[in-house]
């Protein structure tokens, strides 16, 4: 007689198999194509005479004896799933003008089966990322994608780092369990971004025909299952091939904010309140403020024509000084003519007045600079 399993211990039996796959499953996934056969053996007895064992076909067999059975078979399918996601978990600090600005992507084939990518690039408009919100057009047409490294190696992820000989466009095939880097470069950040400025950009991995760098999607199966028959079920989130991640350009800049004041000193008379009258001294004073609280401004350099109608005064500061400087590198500098020779960083060229370089330095986030000169009135 044949013995049967109850069904509780069967259904318990079930259960532990389940978990055991899914366990084993995300661990290491059998890879498509792979053939899963195997037949079974049933004993029995009649009127307490042990019979010959009958084996299994998928015909169903009916002559006892061992190795008259066939094996039941069937291919394992092809599990598409992939993820993105975006490498250093913060923002891509740059600056206007900067040149070969990168964001960093990791792209990871978790399916059972080798694959290639389409990739894409998509500026996100006003969402939220790194608590910064997309405000800015970083140049969506000039973003160029780089792979890092040749994924058919089979060896990882690469050095993670972006190095300008990275290969251009898609991923022609990652094998199952590797991850291959992908960075979005801007070759030059626009000028016309001002501190504050975010713009935040996706990637996006469309699942594709291994070898065919990006150029033939990956369809999914219809109809009934064949066993006989490698298959294709999408089983990423959202059962689509395609997933995306979003990563941030943030531009940090100084923000300098320029004020020019003008005072009349002396009209000549002793005036309380002097008036700017023919040979009148007036004091221009030039503010430049960085109210960046993170950048600072380099290479400052502040140009200023003398106006036709006044002479610049000479010798009124510190020291027979001609330009006066609060918060820069130096306090006092002297602005001879044609060019800087004392190397001082002031000068006088073609009626413009000129204050940076030595005298000027830079202006470090949060302060300012101050330069005060005299002209008298003709």
């Amino acid at each position: 007689m044949i013995t049967r399993t109850s069904y509780g211990l069967r259904a318990a039996f079930v259960a532990v198999a389940a978990l055991c796959w899914w366990t084993s499953a995300s661990a290491q996934l059998t890879p498509a194509g792979t053939s899963i056969q195997n037949r079974a053996t049933v004993n029995y007895s009649v009127g307490g005479q042990a019979q010959t064992l009958i084996e299994s076909s998928p015909t169903g067999n009916t002559a006892p004896g061992a190795g008259l059975g066939a094996n039941t078979s069937f291919v394992v399918d092809n599990r598409v799933d992939l993820s993105v996601s975006e490498l250093s978990g913060n923002a891509t600090v740059t600056a206007p003008g900067a040149l070969g600005a990168v964001l960093a992507f990791t792209v990871t084939n978790s399916g059972n089966a080798p694959q290639g990518y389409q990739l894409s690039v998509s500026e996100e408009v006003g969402t939220l990322l790194f608590g910064n919100t997309d405000n800015a057009n970083v140049g969506l047409a000039n973003l160029l994608i780089r792979v890092d490294e040749d994924p058919s190696s089979g060896n990882g992820t690469g050095n993670d780092a972006y190095d300008g000989t990275e290969a251009a466009g898609q991923v022609d095939t990652l094998n199952p369990g590797m991850s291959i880097t992908v960075f979005v470069v801007s070759p030059t950040v626009p000028l016309t971004l001002i501190n504050g400025s975010f713009a935040n950009v996706a990637l996006q991995a469309r699942t594709a025909v291994a070898g065919t760098n990006g150029g033939t999607l990956a369809a999914q199966s219809t109809g009934v299952n064949d066993p006989t028959t490698v298959e294709i079920l999408f089983a990423d989130a959202g059962n689509d091939a395609t997933q995306a991640a979003s990563d941030q350009f943030a531009v940090r800049s100084a923000a300098l904010t320029v004020t020019k004041a003008q005072t009349v000193v002396d009209d000549g008379f002793g005036s309380a309140s002097p008036r700017a009258i023919p040979n009148a001294l007036v004091e221009y004073t030039i503010t430049v403020a960085n109210s960046s609280a993170t950048t600072a401004a380099d290479g400052i350099a502040i140009s200023d024509p003398i106006p036709g109608t006044t002479t610049f005064q000479t010798g009124l500061y510190t020291g027979s000084s001609d330009v006066a400087i609060t918060g820069g590198a130096a306090a006092t500098c002297v602005a001879e003519t044609p060019a800087d020779t004392n190397a001082d960083g002031c000068f006088r060229n073609g009626g413009n007045l000129v204050v940076g370089g030595a005298a000027l330095g830079s202006i470090a986030a949060n302060a300012s600079v101050t330069v005060r000169f005299s002209v008298r009135i003709n």
